[in-house]
């Protein structure tokens, strides 16, 4: 960064006076050495902010209590990252848009999943692609909102159902198995007397 302050200096007419110091200059310039408002469309006047903001239980009345649920917090991982997808769908519907730091931080706080952003992201960016995310580039994040609503709740409606009827099987099957299992022990203990 000192390198690309001095580059900058030597440009500058000599006879002009230079306040910039490497703070200010990394406040303007991205860690790829970009502008921080090329992102912004060139027809807004002020750079736009985005503000994070924590996910409360009364955000939508349906999660009221969720959050720093300790039986939520036994899923296991590998089920939440199985499903991020509609997950973050939900967390970007019920926040009406939301930036990736804090869809993160939500994830920890429902389910006491640590995801990494190398897993969140490109879930993320993958929606989009889709069609059913849009994402606004601002100064120093991306903030995802849904683009049809209705398409990604139908996606997710979809995405439950299929878990509840797997669930549902799975649970038959363990009560038939359970029963069977029963059967065959009281077979066996009539057979040994």
């Amino acid at each position: 960064m000192d390198d690309l302050l001095e580059e900058l200096t030597a440009d500058i007419d000599a006879d002009a006076t230079l306040s910039l110091t490497v703070s200010d200059l990394e406040s303007v310039i991205d860690s790829d050495g970009t502008s921080a408002h090329e992102d912004q469309p060139h027809d807004e006047g002020a750079a736009q902010r985005y503000t994070d903001t924590p996910l409360t239980d009364d955000a939508v009345v349906p999660i009221d209590g969720w959050l720093d649920n300790d039986q939520l917090h036994t899923i296991s991982d590998e089920i939440v990252t199985e499903h991020i997808d509609a997950i973050l769908l939900l967390l970007i519907a019920v926040r009406d848009g939301a930036c990736g730091k804090e869809l993160l931080q939500d994830i920890r706080r429902l389910f006491g999943t640590d995801l990494s952003p190398g897993t969140v992201y490109p879930h993320l960016s993958g929606l989009a692609d889709d069609g059913i995310l849009e994402m606004q580039k601002l100064s120093k994040r991306k903030v995802y909102r849904l683009s049809d609503p209705d398409a990604a709740l139908t996606r997710v409606d979809h995405a439950a159902d299929q878990l509840l009827l797997f669930s549902f099987v799975l649970k038959t099957a363990l009560t038939d198995c359970n029963a069977n299992q029963s059967q065959s022990q009281s077979h066996w203990s009539e057979t040994d007397e």
